[in-house]
């Protein structure tokens, strides 16, 4: 896949390619959290949107049947069947009439709407759905971007867009005067999960609207874990195939896991526990780089984090132990190669760089590395390729490790000097 972004954040363009793992680093303050913002609003956004307009659909139509029922309570009115509703709502492609609405409702429910609900009911239900995938974009694009979706360095230019070109199709969003227009070829059947902070997995044990805001990306994993745990909690077969597949391919990752996170993930009453050696700690108190391990083990063990999958993470080894980072690197490419996900990567360490370009060497993923530098010109920011050679980026973050050194010789200079 080649994933392109005009206009969008701080990036003027880029045309980046998403094969295996892809790695982005250079200075701060250049745009590279952008490109992961962009890719999870690009899959996220158009993931399932089908389920999604039709959920909205069928929240209508049980709003109608609840305000009638209130406004008419003599009236015998049959239980509402979610089921029924919902497998109502899928067989339709918005070709629904007020006679089919009518006998539908009169059928399932016993319910004789007046002609005005009736009519703006069927309305609703015919609404196009690209229409709505438009305003919904829109809305999600917004808030992942935090309102800031357009370059602003680019003051000639209003539109802004963010494309994939798979081998058989291309998706685009275009974004325009607070409007969003898809060209959508051919639906997203995977997800993109963001990880920029292991504190985000205190979640686990803190109610949603304590930790989390209204950006989907800071929910995002912890939402999909606690989902899909519920689901197992409720139905012992949910997810059960992601789960075993996970499982069967589970024992390489987990070897690597556990060389950091050596002891056992525990559930007690909905709260979540890391024992090790026999003592317990919650969830929220376990150091940050145990969380970030913990994230994946759990991702992995609930059947989250499924073959082919996006992963984006911004700077992972910020709160990494140096030995840690070298284990992570490890995890990292092994999941890559295990599930063939397409990861994103942020980072800003020399050492984790130089550690992933070793495994992938180790491990016969070296192809699959892609790199990128930002560059800041006038009108923004662009992405330089290096195509599968990493040592451009390593020069780049090499280059405080020669500066401490000038520094210490001008001191070391400068006490001599004094001393003379």
């Amino acid at each position: 896949m080649i994933f392109k972004i005009k206009n969008f954040g701080k990036i003027v363009e880029a045309n980046i390619k998403l094969d295996g793992i892809t790695v982005i680093c250079g200075d701060n303050n250049t745009g590279k959290s952008t490109v992961g913002k962009a890719l999870f609003s690009f899959f996220n956004g158009l993931n399932d949107y089908k389920s999604k307009i039709d959920e909205q659909k069928y929240s209508k139509l049980r709003l109608t049947i609840r305000n009638y029922i209130y406004h008419f309570s003599d009236s015998k009115v049959r239980r509402f069947d979610f089921n029924d509703a919902i497998e109502y709502i899928f067989q339709h492609d918005n070709l629904y009439s007020t006679e089919e609405v009518k006998e539908f409702l009169e059928s399932s429910y016993g319910i004789e709407l007046p002609e005005e609900r009736l009519v703006s009911l069927v309305e609703y239900l015919n609404t196009s759905e690209i229409d709505i995938l438009n305003e919904y974009l829109y809305r999600y694009i917004t808030n992942v971007m935090n309102g800031q979706v357009k370059n602003v360095y680019s003051l000639s230019s209003s539109l802004c867009s963010i494309s994939g070109e798979f081998k058989d199709f291309t998706n685009t969003i275009k974004i325009e005067n607070q409007c969003c227009v898809c060209e959508l070829d051919e639906p997203i059947e995977h997800s993109a999960y963001y990880i920029n902070t292991p504190f985000s997995l205190d979640g686990l044990n803190e109610s949603r609207t304590t930790v989390f805001g209204s950006n989907p990306m800071s929910r995002n994993i912890v939402d999909a874990i606690l989902q899909a745990q519920a689901e197992i909690n409720k139905d012992s077969m949910t997810n059960i195939l992601d789960t075993v597949l996970n499982k069967k391919e589970l024992d390489d990752v987990r070897s690597i896991i556990k060389k950091a996170y050596i002891g056992d993930t525990v559930i007690d009453h909905g709260r979540y526990f890391y024992i090790e050696n026999g003592i317990s700690f919650d969830f929220r108190n376990i150091s940050a780089g145990l969380k970030s391990f913990a994230l994946i083990e759990r991702m992995l063990e609930t059947g989250v984090l499924k073959k082919k999958d996006i992963l984006i993470l911004d700077e992972p080894e910020i709160h990494l132990h140096s030995e840690w980072q070298i284990i992570y690197a490890e995890l990292i490419v092994i999941l890559q190669k295990t599930f063939d996900l397409t990861i994103l990567l942020v980072t800003h360490s020399f050492q984790f760089l130089e550690s992933l370009d070793f495994f992938m060497k180790k491990h016969g993923i070296f192809n699959k590395g892609n790199y990128y530098m930002p560059e800041s010109t006038e009108k923004g920011i662009v992405m330089k390729e290096f195509g599968n050679n990493p040592d451009e980026l390593k020069r780049n973050l090499s280059t405080g490790t020669f500066k401490i050194a000038d520094l210490e010789y001008k001191f070391d200079m400068e006490q001599e000097n004094g001393e003379n």
